[in-house]
């Protein structure tokens, strides 16, 4: 049984890569016996993002839909080595959830230098714009990891574990996840869980991550995913670090 009943990852068919409406996400969310889900489209960089109108107007949705908490965020992109992102600031301070990462658009460039990798990486971290690093794992993004884990530490910065790259996403991810969950065990950073659900059927999967965890004997206390009150506790955490560093 799955004790993990929170999916801080799933996208719609606001992008055209997805393939079902946010209603049908949460339908089986609902008859997983979730608690909660993340929207978090991808950001407008993404050729098939939605307009940042979607992003703006997310505003007009409930907390709860169908008994489940709907949190409003975005999976937004890393442009440059600066970690400069393709959501503005007043957008992003209006958003619940705010995951980043690296993805293959062309602004960014080459992908394989593992000094500007990291250099972005860390600067994006270092603007606090961002709650959850995702899927830091991708071999098409090689990091120093240790430097990553430890700067995303000082902010509270979530890492993510994400479910797709251990089953149609980014191949070869495996070893590289691995590593970086023994890392964040020994500087323990905080944890969250995705399925990264592109599709209403994977909503809720987080099976493969779990194992993960699991081998590695990871401490269930810094995953946000544990319940809502745990990750309240960590949202309350990063909007304290953020007003810390714009002050």
């Amino acid at each position: 049984m799955n004790k993990y009943l929170i999916d801080l990852h799933t996208h719609t068919n606001c992008s055209t890569h997805a393939y079902s409406t946010l209603e049908e996400n949460i339908s089986a969310a609902k008859k997983k016996g979730l608690e909660a889900i993340a929207i978090t489209n991808h950001g407008p960089a993404i050729p098939d993002g939605p307009h940042i109108w979607s992003f703006i107007n997310l505003k007009c949705l409930p907390d709860y839909i169908n008994g489940i908490r709907v949190y409003r965020g975005a999976e937004v992109n890393i442009l440059n080595k600066n970690g400069d992102v393709d959501l503005d600031d007043d957008i992003l301070n209006k958003l619940e959830i705010v995951l980043g990462g690296f993805h293959s658009i062309e602004i960014y460039g080459d992908t394989l230098d593992i000094y500007k990798n990291t250099e972005a990486a860390i600067n994006c971290i270092k603007q606090n714009k961002i709650d959850i690093f995702v899927h830091l794992g991708n071999p098409k993004f090689p990091l120093r990891y240790d430097d990553v884990l430890i700067e995303a530490k000082k902010s509270n910065i979530a890492i993510e574990l994400n479910n797709s790259s251990f089953t149609t996403s980014r191949a070869g991810s495996e070893k590289n996840c691995e590593e970086i969950l023994r890392l964040a065990k020994k500087y323990e950073n905080y944890i969250a869980l995705g399925s990264d659900a592109h599709f209403s059927g994977s909503v809720g999967e987080l099976t493969k991550v779990i194992q993960l965890l699991e081998k590695v004997d990871f401490p269930e206390e810094l995953v946000i995913n544990k319940n809502i009150e745990k990750l309240e506790e960590f949202l309350h955490v990063r909007k304290q670090s953020k007003q810390i560093s714009t002050s």
